[in-house]
């Protein structure tokens, strides 16, 4: 039954999702205290748990940094999601489908998104195959990115020419006119013309909207071309916005909300971000060769306090460590500035350095004020003349306009104050007439980009299939990756592959657990592929996962890392199996329940109240009780889906 987001259905997401489950699923451990239950808070470091979770009215707060809010504030604050976007992944999560009523271009970005995914995983393929993109390997040795990392990252390899992408989107079944909706090729304009390909030749490097979803790239020039830029990436597309798309964010939102400051670190390059994820940073993100913008800002300000700039240590990257400064203060986020030495980037440094020594400059940091009161006084001949004195004083009262809180502003005047050796009356009195002529200037428009010019080839094409051919990658559906609870559980089933527990697991799998408990295609793949290694003995992981290409091994490689976490510090592997269990079918049945007609009388009526009874009774009786009833519900929905199940009770009511 599709629904608009509106106060009901935000209502019903909070009563269908259990609150301590979902906030156990982003790896936080949850106790049960008394009627409540306790966790150590995720947003702030603590030894004792602060943090109290109410499932009955379905809030969280935390007695130690004063976090707190419902399911959907939760979802927001750990991956850095609006409420609409937080609503809907939670909406997908139990069940509940919201319709785009007002969006006639929801099926035109469907497809987009399919297209993107794909897209990546034949760069991909051809990173590794394609003998033209020897040079794009080599670059990768060079700069230390081996296949793992190239796995993680998505990073590709982008065919010269124009007629094999066209040929590719042919074998998948996309149009010329989607693939220049997308931003990757312009068809042909006359007879003998080739059309263009906006990558060709290029080291391609997968962009990612906050959902994870491939919504651009950006491509690295191998040859030196002096025709076309640097880097190349995708144009605005219903799908890619660059100023309100930070590279990494899909993956450090969490950590950043996680992470001791509740602290980002911002860097310049795609690779620098790479780097810092590798060596343990994973509170980082990066631009997209576009200007920092408020829009980052307001993603960032979701999750994070405070910021540390990252970038290169010359005048273009000094420039543009003020200007983000600038917008960050804006937003009241403190500003700290690290200055590698050297000329190094965060990828130099770190590939010369241990991570501790990277650690070490982060923690000693130095504030916006000292950076650019440094900075500017390197420009000056003279500092110290009165004529060097005024221009640094202007840019950094300029700066100091720009923090919207009183307090960060008098702390940053008493700063630049002392270290100038000037009065703070004096700077604080010139400060407002910066703040007020501020207040009148007009806001600048950002500039197009430029579209760069390149030569065009035919080359070969590549695919895994038999001649070549390509092999059908993810769809609009798979797009979106596993619910957390299901991801959580796939990388459980890797960590107990060859427990002690193992065959009492795949007893419990097979008796309580049928595909149609999961929601997504990847975890029902996921444990079928468990059930064939627990029949044969074989180890049929790690062929299945060769096999996969795009989000789905994004996926794979994300439960390989997970699953030496512990999942209980106090719990043996059968009791969290058996809380595997309850959970699913709670959703299972709460999923059903959701299928049901709102307005329900008689027979349907009393199988919504037991369903709803029944959904909260698993996560409450012991587990002998849990086992009798979730063999009667199996049994009873046995054969049916739940749309089969609707349409039988609405017949004995009258098609009510």
């Amino acid at each position: 039954m599709a629904r608009g987001i509106t106060e009901a259905t935000v209502e019903e997401i909070k009563q269908r999702i259990d609150l301590a489950d979902l906030i156990s699923s982003y790896g936080v451990a949850v106790r049960q205290a008394g009627a409540s239950k306790k966790a150590c808070c995720p947003f702030h470091q603590e030894k004792t748990p602060s943090f109290n979770i109410n499932e009955a009215k379905g809030f969280y707060h935390c007695f130690g940094c004063g976090e707190s809010g419902d399911a959907i504030k939760f979802v927001q604050k750990m991956e850095g999601l609006s409420f609409v976007e937080a609503v809907r992944k939670l909406a997908a999560q139990c069940g509940i489908e919201i319709e785009e009523r007002e969006d006639p271009q929801a099926g035109r970005r469907k497809r987009l998104y399919a297209l993107m995914a794909e897209l990546a995983a034949f760069y991909c393929r051809c990173l590794k195959k394609l003998k033209e993109a020897e040079t794009a390997r080599k670059y990768l040795v060079a700069r230390d990115l081996g296949e793992e990392a190239q796995e993680a990252w998505t990073i590709g390899y982008a065919p010269a020419g124009a007629a094999v992408i066209f040929k590719w989107a042919a074998k998948y079944g996309y149009t010329p006119e989607e693939l220049e909706a997308a931003g990757v090729a312009l068809p042909p304009k006359r007879a003998g013309d080739s059309g263009y390909h906006r990558f060709g030749g290029r080291l391609m490097f997968a962009i990612r909207d906050k959902q994870g979803r491939v919504v651009g790239f950006s491509g690295r020039q191998l040859v030196e071309d002096k025709r076309s830029g640097k880097y190349v990436n995708s144009p605005e597309t219903p799908i890619f916005k660059k100023g309100s798309v930070l590279f990494g964010f899909d993956r450090a939102a969490a950590a950043i909300a996680k992470s001791p400051r509740h602290e980002v670190i911002v860097c310049e390059g795609q690779i620098d971000c790479i780097r810092l994820h590798l060596a343990g940073f994973a509170n980082s993100v990066a631009g997209q060769g576009t200007a920092f913008t408020e829009e980052h800002v307001k993603m960032l300000k979701r999750v994070t306090d405070a910021a540390v700039l990252v970038y290169d240590d010359d005048a273009a990257g000094h420039k543009a460590t003020v200007k983000s400064a600038r917008l960050l203060l804006a937003a009241e986020v403190p500003v700290r500035v690290v200055s590698l030495p050297n000329g190094d980037d965060p990828d130099s440094f770190l590939r010369a350095h241990p991570a501790d020594d990277f650690r070490r400059m982060l923690d000693g940091a130095e504030s916006i004020m000292s950076f650019q009161v440094r900075a500017e006084r390197a420009k000056e001949a003279n500092p110290d003349s009165v004529d060097g004195v005024n221009r640094v004083v202007k840019e950094v009262l300029a700066t100091i306009a720009c923090a919207a809180n009183a307090v960060q502003r008098a702390s940053m005047v008493a700063e630049a104050a002392g270290i100038l050796k000037i009065p703070s009356a004096a700077l604080a009195e010139e400060l407002e007439k910066v703040r007020a002529a501020a207040a009148r200037r007009p806001r600048p428009q950002p500039a197009p980009e430029p579209v760069e010019d390149v030569e065009d080839d035919v080359e070969p094409f590549i695919g895994d299939g038999p001649g070549g051919e390509p092999v059908p990658g993810v769809d609009a559906a798979k797009a979106i990756p596993p619910p957390p609870r299901e991801r959580a559980f796939c990388a459980f089933l890797l960590a107990n592959e060859c427990a002690a527990d193992a065959k009492t697991i795949d007893g419990m799998l097979g008796e309580f657990l049928p595909p149609e408990v999961f929601v997504h295609p990847f975890t029902r793949a996921f444990v079928e592929t468990w059930r064939t290694g627990a029949v044969t003995g074989e180890d049929v992981f790690a062929a299945w996962g060769e096999k996969l290409s795009g989000d789905e091994r994004n996926w794979f490689d994300a439960a390989l890392a997970e699953q030496q976490k512990a999942h209980s510090a106090s719990m043996e592997t059968v009791e969290v199996m058996q809380d595997f269990v309850r959970f699913f079918w709670q959703d299972r049945l709460n999923r059903v329940r959701g299928e049901l007609p709102a307005a329900a009388e008689g027979e349907t009526a009393r199988l919504k109240l037991r369903l709803a009874m029944d959904a909260k009774r698993f996560t409450q009786v012991r587990w002998p009780e849990a086992k009798a009833l979730l063999r009667a519900w199996r049994a009873e929905l046995a054969g049916k889906c739940d749309n089969g199940l609707k349409d039988n009770h609405n017949k004995e009511n009258g098609g009510n």
